[in-house]
C-alpha cells in the first residue's frame, strides 16, 4: 500500500508539473497572439502610410512636370519678347533663324544636343 501511495504522490506531482507547464504555454500563446495583433495593426498603419506617400509622390511628380512646363513657357515668352525688341530696334535684321532651343557652336546656330 505504501508503494501505491508513493506512486500516487509521484503521479500527482507530475500532474501538477504538467498543469504548470500547460499554464505557462497558454500564457505564452496568449502573449504571442497579442504580439501578432499588434504587428498586424502596425502592418496596416505602415501600408496606409505607404499609400499616402505614394499619393504624395505622384502629386509631387505632377507638380514638378507642371513647373517644367511653366518654366519652358516663361522662357519661351521671354525669348519672344527679346526677339521682338531686337526686331523693333534693328528692323533690317532677319531673325527668322532664331530659336530658343538653338545654341551657337563653332560659329553656327545649331539645335541644342
Amino acid at each position: 500500500m505504501e508503494k501505491y501511495k508513493h506512486q500516487a504522490a509521484a503521479i500527482e506531482e507530475r500532474v501538477e508539473g504538467l498543469l504548470l507547464d500547460k499554464t505557462k504555454a497558454e500564457k505564452a500563446v496568449s502573449d504571442l497572439e497579442k504580439e501578432k495583433t499588434s504587428r498586424t495593426k502596425d502592418k496596416g498603419n505602415f501600408e496606409k502610410k505607404i499609400g499616402e506617400l505614394e499619393g504624395d509622390l505622384v502629386k509631387a511628380k505632377d507638380e514638378a512636370e507642371n513647373g517644367k512646363i511653366a518654366l519652358v513657357s516663361q522662357s519661351d515668352g521671354g525669348f519672344e519678347r527679346v526677339k521682338s525688341q531686337v526686331a523693333f530696334m534693328f528692323p533690317e535684321l532677319d531673325l527668322s533663324a532664331l530659336d530658343s532651343l538653338k545654341i551657337v557652336q563653332d560659329g553656327k546656330l545649331i539645335d541644342e544636343p
